[in-house]
């Protein structure tokens, strides 16, 4: 993926992002595209969620879903999230938490989430 195409994809997450924030009072929760799929016609969307000065991401389990939970999938899961500083639980959801912070994009965060559900699946179809 192309720099440019990188910062279109944040620019778009981020406006999306301060959009869902605005309709907000406080905490709130969104689900935003990545602008990244899984699939053709299968976006990778990240679910967000504002509690206090705590923020959530989470792919909602979908990239677990879509590759039909084979056989070994959280082994391969756990694998491909701890590369990362992610997590993934029982459920299949791939999941970060972060706390607010001046000096901590959280768009940036939210797009490295859904960069690592789509490369879960992508593993994960290969079990099969």
């Amino acid at each position: 993926m192309s720099a440019h195409l990188a910062d279109d994809r944040l620019t778009g997450f981020r406006t999306a992002l301060d959009a869902a924030r605005a309709s907000w009072s406080g905490d709130g929760t969104a689900v935003l595209a990545t602008g990244s799929d899984y699939l053709p016609d299968e976006p990778v969307p990240i679910q967000v969620r504002k509690r206090g000065r705590r923020w959530d991401f989470g792919d909602g389990g979908r990239a677990v879903q879509l590759a039909g939970r084979p056989s070994g999938w959280l082994a391969v899961a756990e694998r491909v999230v701890a590369e990362e500083g992610m997590n993934v639980n029982r459920a299949g959801v791939v999941f970060v938490a972060a706390v607010e912070r001046p000096d901590r994009d959280l768009a940036v965060l939210a797009l490295r989430l859904g960069d690592v559900s789509r490369a879960v699946y992508a593993e994960l179809i290969e079990l099969e």
